[in-house]
């Protein structure tokens, strides 16, 4: 299980003619998946995995089909409005990934880094699915939206954290196929979702149903997790802390023009939770919730059989063709939507949607840890240079606890010597800064 960068990693590498600092603590306790290049089996990678399908199923449903119609039924002459107000909070919320990625990689938990912080999350969530019930019945709508916020809040906590257990126990080279698992456990909780409140349930069987969901599968992927104890790490400095949120777009900017196509990618998909009332007033459908369901169903069915091959694809390919060819694909399918002449034509649009919406979730994750055959580009360079380069964008790369996390401006290293270890390709057996990537 790898941990975020830290000093404690580069113990024992000296830069030439220096010896290490005394105040450098020791190493943590904790195993490194990336030194081992055997492939996880795909049971493993299920369970790991499981939270995806909780949180597929309770985002995808809960911004197409469960706000629009709690929005209907809480405000009926401002439905438009609050439906908009509702996604505001839900989105403020997930502005916490950062900070929870870094006070869990400095955790000493018994319990592990990562496992202490998905359970109170499943805690809030859990309060906040009650609330949000309770109010559904009583048809309070201030706090209605209070208690929607706290649920997606502990989502989003249990989500920073279970995107980090994909670093911590997968090694590089199979971190396509990984992040292909973890689209298609949340493509197929979506579908679940809709099957579920498209034709089965109504809007206020949803909550048992999230809740249920998030206590099963928070414990399979705890279980499935196996984290060992940190003996010693870093300590939480607010400085950092705040760094945590933004970005060097100079020295990084590949990824930071990842991070701005994922913010435009994301406010694309917001306006799905509109197409409940697109199908109502433009398409004259007689039952829009039925059809928002079954045209998500649809999509996440295309999506779900695309996410593991496009997942494998890209680990020969690259990540970078697969997302220009999937975000062409959705592009196309939005522009459609506001031209479509009947019902047939939106369904075809949300199948090339679909595709390319899997493809690009069973690419984007992997992104974020490069493969570990990317070329050194500090090869040719004097060994000071060298140091100096190679401790700037190792300690500064993209946080791994979190997928659009930003770089920490660490002090800098004073190891950088190429490890004698085989199995480590780049020095201080770190590895290559994010813009190696392919």
């Amino acid at each position: 299980m790898s941990v975020t960068p830290a000093r404690s990693e580069y113990r024992g590498l000296v830069e030439a003619g220096e010896e290490d600092t005394p105040d450098e603590p020791e190493e943590l306790d904790i195993a490194d998946a990336g030194e081992s290049s055997a492939a996880p089996s795909v049971c493993f990678l299920l369970a790991l995995n499981s939270f995806a399908f909780s949180y597929g199923l309770t985002a995808t449903t809960l911004g197409l089909v469960i706000l629009p119609s709690e929005a209907v039924h809480l405000y009926p002459e401002r439905h438009a409005l609050m439906l908009g107000l509702m996604l505001g909070c839900t989105g403020i919320t997930q502005l916490i990934g950062p900070a929870i990625g870094y006070t869990s990689d400095r955790s000493q938990s018994r319990c592990g880094r990562r496992r202490p912080v998905m359970v109170l999350g499943a805690l809030l969530a859990i309060i906040g699915n009650a609330g949000m019930a309770f109010c559904h019945l009583y048809r309070i709508g201030r706090l209605y939206i209070v208690s929607l916020t706290l649920c997606v809040f502990g989502m989003n906590c249990c989500y920073a954290s279970y995107t980090a257990l994909l670093p911590d126990f997968v090694p590089l080279e199979h971190m396509g196929q990984a992040s292909g698992i973890m689209a298609s456990m949340t493509m197929l909780g979506s579908f679940v979702g809709f099957a579920l409140f498209g034709f089965y349930l109504s809007v206020e069987h949803a909550y048992p149903v999230y809740a249920s969901s998030v206590v099963g599968t928070i414990l399979i992927t705890c279980c499935a997790a196996r984290e060992k104890v940190i003996k010693r790490a870093p300590p939480v400095l607010c400085s950092e802390l705040v760094s945590a949120y933004s970005i060097d777009a100079v020295a990084y900017p590949d990824f930071f023009w990842v991070f701005i196509t994922r913010t435009f990618y994301y406010m694309g998909l917001s306006i799905q939770a509109f197409v409940l009332f697109m199908l109502r007033d433009v398409q004259k459908v007689s039952d829009p919730k039925y059809h928002t369901s079954m045209l998500a169903m649809v999509g996440q069915l295309a999506a779900l059989l695309v996410a593991v091959p496009a997942g494998r694809l890209s680990d020969r390919l690259g990540r970078k063709p697969l997302v220009y060819a999937s975000c062409a694909l959705m592009a196309v399918s939005y522009c459609g939507f506001a031209c479509a002449p009947g019902m047939t034509a939106v369904l075809w649009l949300t199948v090339g949607g679909g595709v390319g919406n899997g493809m690009f979730l069973s690419v984007d994750y992997a992104l974020v840890r490069p493969p570990r055959h990317a070329r050194c580009p500090f090869r040719r360079r004097s060994p000071r240079a060298h140091a100096r380069t190679h401790a700037r964008s190792v300690l500064h790369r993209p946080h791994r606890s979190t997928s659009i996390a930003a770089p920490l401006r660490r002090r800098r290293a004073t190891c950088c010597r190429r490890s004698r270890r085989p199995r480590k390709t780049w020095a201080c057996g770190a590895s290559p800064p994010f813009w190696a990537a392919r």
